[in-house]
């Protein structure tokens, strides 16, 4: 029921404070192992090297722009297999197998642990494997009492087709 004699003051909201944060660089490894869609080539240890920005939009979100390179040595051994397995295709097996792709994401934070999303692009680009746009979705967690450090796990896309798990491990500048 309503109270009349007992109902709270008007209490009115503080000053409006605006959260702000210079631009930070990143620096993140990221590692797991990978296999092609080629039954019995095996699996093949994979290392991406990222070099990024971000810009904290609030307590809560900031957005990224990254570049990163590439070394699947399952694709090395994909290129090898495609050039023997079909001659037609005019494959030598000599074809590079490293690419270095860029990127924007998202991050939402919750405390020390974060989600984010990637959308990237394959710049550097000599063998076509599953196509040139890639997606990320994952899980980062901060550590220390600076939150500097921080490891992530996430799946690497194209489109809805998976091409790897990745476990890194990063530095905020």
């Amino acid at each position: 029921m309503w109270d009349e004699e007992n109902f709270p003051e008007y209490i009115p909201r503080g000053e409006r404070v605006s959260y702000t944060e210079p631009i930070t660089a990143n620096a993140t490894v990221r590692f797991g192992m990978n296999e092609s869609d080629v039954v019995g080539l095996g699996s093949e240890p994979f290392l991406i090297l990222t070099a990024s920005a971000d810009k904290v939009l609030s307590k809560k979100s900031k957005v990224e722009v990254g570049a990163e390179v590439f070394f699947s040595t399952f694709l090395q051994e994909y290129i090898r297999y495609r050039s023997i397995a079909f001659p037609e295709e005019s494959i030598t097996g000599d074809e590079d197998w490293k690419r270095a792709g860029a990127y924007l994401g998202y991050e939402m934070r919750f405390n020390r642990v974060a989600a984010f999303v990637n959308l990237g692009y394959y710049f550097y680009y000599p063998y076509d494997f599953e196509g040139r746009v890639y997606n990320r979705l994952g899980l980062k967690r901060y550590f220390g009492e600076s939150q500097k450090i921080y490891g992530l796990v996430n799946v690497r896309a194209h489109a809805a087709k998976a091409e790897a798990l990745e476990f890194g491990v990063g530095y905020r500048f």
